[in-house]
């Protein structure tokens, strides 16, 4: 077994213990128009693209790449902290679109997602979520995405729009390899996801802030999800405006909580 496997391995069972012995839940409510949390293991140990137990992906479109995570209490990070309350989420509309995501989700809520992310984006479905209260958080995000850009922009009022064009990301890609000129490696942007290797072990975080994320303030990096090490092949999706923070995966393999997507120091690969 590869150095830090172990030590992942090991994360993740106790996420699944954490679950277990909190024995069974009474059914969560549904999601809503209103604030939401997020479930919990024990509520529903669903897995798949974008969700797991106890956690779902933030992007800024639907169907997008990880800009961070909300975690439900008593979620168990790589350092053996557990999550003792409940990250939130305004959800104060849908984009509803099947948006080329190959596990079925149709339904991607949007607003203000709070936790340590605190900022708006849009959600990867509505199953890890259950209503909490009435109303809202915050103010934030009640406009809506609105930046075109979407591939299914075709000028309706009900089309898809963004929280924010890739060109938050970096984009010097003559200063930097890593950077896409896109803003993000994709398939259909460069070809795939950029390619590189870790040249030190690397810390894996699932939140740095909306700030930092979307180019404009300092990284907070919080919720350590593993540590990927050295001399393993890391995907880049993208780079981060400031060139501090990577948003990548370690090469098949997955983190606390089966989590594939994490930020990572710049510097910790090549």
């Amino acid at each position: 077994m590869r150095r830090g496997s172990t030590k992942i391995a090991v994360t993740v069972a106790l996420s699944l213990a954490a679950a277990v012995a909190l024995g069974p839940a009474s059914p969560a409510q549904a999601w809503g128009y209103s604030v939401n949390r997020v479930k919990t293991a024990a509520e529903d140990s669903w897995a798949q693209v974008g969700m797991g137990p106890g956690w779902v992906l933030l992007s800024y479109k639907a169907n997008g790449p990880m800009v961070g995570y909300l975690f439900a209490r008593d979620f168990v990070f790589a350092d053996g902290v557990v999550k003792s309350s409940f990250d939130h989420m305004d959800i104060r509309d849908t984009g509803d679109s099947a948006a080329g995501n190959s596990e079925g989700i149709t339904r991607w809520p949007w607003g203000f997602a709070a936790g340590s992310f605190d900022g708006c984006a849009y959600a990867y479905g509505t199953r890890k979520f259950a209503i909490e209260r009435s109303g809202f958080m915050s103010s934030s995000c009640a406009g809506g995405p609105n930046v075109s850009g979407s591939s299914n922009d075709d000028g309706s009022p009900d089309t898809l729009r963004w929280w924010h064009s890739e060109q938050v990301f970096c984009t010097s890609s003559s200063v930097d390899a890593l950077c896409s000129p896109w803003g993000v490696w994709s398939e259909n942007k460069g070809g795939g996801l950029k390619v590189t290797t870790a040249r030190t072990d690397c810390a894996a975080y699932g939140n740095i802030g909306a700030d930092a994320a979307y180019g404009s303030g300092a990284a907070v990096p919080v919720h350590p999800l593993g540590t990927v090490p050295a001399g393993v092949q890391i995907d880049v999706r993208y780079v981060t405006k400031d060139r501090q923070w990577i948003m990548a995966k370690w090469h098949g393999n997955r983190l606390a909580g089966g989590i594939a997507w994490a930020f990572m120091p710049r510097g910790c690969v090549w």
